[in-house]
C-alpha cells in the first residue's frame, strides 16, 4: 500500500490522550463448534480512549473486539488460556501505543498502528507465534474506540464523517484507482430493517428431539431445533456450518437443512461455511457438484461459500470456478494490503468483521465495491457493544448479501440482555429481521 503526499489536516483530527483496556468473559451455552473446536467461552475486549481534537474539544470513546482464540489463533501446542492471555496483552499494548498518536483522523491513526504491528507484538511476552488474524482482533478494539471518540468529539455520527470534509487522505494509498475517493463514497442510505442470518452449527439439531444430527446427543433434548427457530422467528437466511471431513456427507447435511427451510418458510437463502475444513479447492468443487447432483433445489439457494480451505492455502486463480457461486475469504484475511491479490489468489470476495476494526471494514468495503468483489459482514458470536457495532456496519454498508449474522442469540443470549433492555427491536427477531434504532447521536453505533 503506497502513501500519498496529499494530506490535509482537519479540525476534527484527534490526539489520543488516554487509552485503557478491560476484558469480560462471555459464556456460550450451548457450545459453538468453530474451526473444528468446541467454543465454550471467549474474551470480549473493551477499550476506552480519551481524545482531543484540533478545535479543543474532548471526548471519550469505546470500542470492542471478540478475542476468539480457536478462530484467530489455532495451535496444537499452546494452551487456549495462554493464547487468550497473550491476545489480551496485545490489546493493552496497542492501546498504550495509541497514546500520543495524532492529531489525525482514525484511519490515519489505524495505519500508524498497523505499521507498528510487528514491533508492538514483538514486545509482548509469549506473542512470538501470534498470527496476523489474532493481532488484527487485538488492534480492532483500539481502532473502534478511536472512531467512536473522534465522532463524539465532533458531535456527529461516525458514519456521517467518512468523506473529504473530515478525512485528511483519500484512498489512493490503498489503490491508485481509488485516488480522490473516500470510504463514504461507497456507503448507501442506512437501512433500519436488517434481515437476520441464522447459523446452523455442525451439531445443531434440525428437528425437535432430533438426536441423530447433534454432535453431542446429550445436548439435543432441550435445545431448540432449526425448525423451532424458523417457526418462531421467520428467518430466511441460513449459514450452514459443515464438518469438512467428507464433502458428500456435508452435501447431504446441507440438503437436510434446506428441506427444513423449504417446508417451514418457503423462500430462503443458504451460505456454507466449512471453516477451513477442506484440504483444497477441488474438494470444495466436489461439494458443490454433489449438492447440484443430489439436491438441485437446494443448490439453487446457495449464495456463497465462506473460507472452505486452510487460511494459509493460496488456491490459485479460477480454482473455485466449478463451485458456481462466490467463494469468499475470511480467516485468511487480516491485511488490506492483500486485497489487490484476492482474485489472483482464487477468491471472489471477502468477509468483513467488526472485531477486525472499523478502519479495516471501511477500506475493505470500499475496495471490494470499487473492484466488483463479493463483500459481506459476518460476526464472531458478538454481544453487547460488539453486536451493536456489527449491526451498524450492516446498516450502513451496501453489501452483496445484506443480512446481519446474529448467532449470539443462539449461543450467548445472556450477553445481549442489557442491550435488549434499552433497544429490544435490535435484539429481538421478528418476521426474520431486527430493527436498528439509528438514533441521531454522535458515536460509532448510534444506539
Amino acid at each position: 500500500m503506497s502513501s500519498t503526499p496529499d494530506v490535509r489536516p482537519r479540525s476534527t483530527d484527534v490526539v489520543v490522550r488516554e487509552a485503557h483496556a478491560t476484558f469480560d468473559r462471555v459464556r456460550l451455552d450451548p457450545p459453538f463448534v468453530i474451526s473444528g473446536r468446541s467454543l465454550t467461552s471467549y474474551t470480549l475486549a473493551e477499550v476506552e480512549v480519551v481524545v482531543s481534537d484540533r478545535a479543543g474539544r474532548t471526548a471519550t470513546g469505546r470500542g470492542h473486539s471478540v478475542l476468539s482464540v480457536p478462530w484467530a489463533w489455532p495451535s496444537a501446542t499452546l494452551d487456549p488460556n495462554v493464547r487468550d492471555a497473550v491476545m489480551r496483552s496485545c490489546v493493552a499494548a496497542f492501546a498504550s501505543r495509541a497514546e500520543g498518536l495524532g492529531p489525525a483522523d482514525p484511519i490515519q491513526i489505524w495505519r500508524q498502528l498497523e505499521a507498528a504491528r510487528t514491533a508492538v507484538v514483538a514486545a509482548v511476552d509469549g506473542a512470538g507465534e501470534l498470527p496476523g488474524l489474532a493481532a488484527a482482533l487485538a488492534l480492532g478494539a483500539v481502532d473502534n474506540a478511536v472512531h467512536d471518540a473522534w465522532s463524539r468529539a465532533a458531535g456527529r455520527p461516525a458514519f456521517s464523517m467518512y468523506h473529504e470534509e473530515f478525512l485528511a487522505e483519500d484512498l489512493g494509498w490503498l489503490d491508485p484507482a481509488l485516488r480522490g475517493r473516500y470510504p463514504g463514497d461507497f456507503h448507501g442510505e442506512p437501512r433500519r430493517q436488517l434481515p437476520v442470518q441464522h447459523v446452523v452449527g455442525v451439531g445443531d439439531p434440525l428437528e425437535s428431539g432430533d438426536r441423530s444430527t447433534a454432535g453431542d446427543p446429550s445436548r439435543a433434548g432441550g435445545e431448540p431445533s432449526l425448525r423451532d427457530w424458523l417457526r418462531a422467528e421467520g428467518i430466511r437466511h441460513l449459514k450452514v456450518k459443515v464438518g469438512g471431513l467428507d464433502p458428500l456427507e456435508d452435501a447431504a447435511r446441507i440438503a437436510r437443512v434446506a428441506a427444513v427451510a423449504q417446508s417451514e418458510v418457503g423462500e430462503y437463502t443458504l451460505a456454507v461455511d466449512p471453516n477451513e475444513g477442506y484440504p483444497d479447492a477441488a474438494t470444495t468443487v466436489l461439494l458443490a457438484v454433489e449438492l447440484r447432483r443430489t439436491a438441485p433445489w437446494a443448490a439453487a439457494r446457495l449464495g456463497y461459500v465462506e473460507q472452505p480451505t486452510p487460511r494459509a492455502l493460496v488456491p490459485g486463480r479460477d480454482a473455485f470456478s466449478g463451485v458456481g457461486v462466490p467463494v469468499v475469504i475470511d480467516e485468511g484475511y487480516s491485511d488490506p494490503g492483500r486485497l489487490a491479490r484476492l482474485r489472483a489468489d482464487g477468491w471472489s470476495g471477502v468477509v468483513i468483521k467488526a472485531s477486525k476494526g472499523q478502519s479495516s471494514a471501511l477500506v475493505t468495503h470500499a475496495y471490494a465495491r470499487a473492484h466488483d468483489l463479493f463483500v459481506t459482514v459476518q460476526d464472531l458470536t458478538c454481544v453487547a457493544g460488539a453486536f451493536a457495532h456489527s449491526a451498524r456496519l450492516v446498516t450502513g454498508l451496501p453489501l452483496s448479501s445484506p443480512h446481519l449474522e446474529y448467532n449470539s442469540r443462539q449461543y450467548a443470549p445472556a450477553g445481549n440482555r442489557a442491550l435488549g433492555a434499552s433497544h429490544p427491536a435490535l435484539t429481538r427477531v421478528a418476521a426474520g429481521a431486527v430493527r436498528h434504532p439509528l438514533l441521531d447521536r454522535p458515536g460509532l453505533t448510534q444506539v
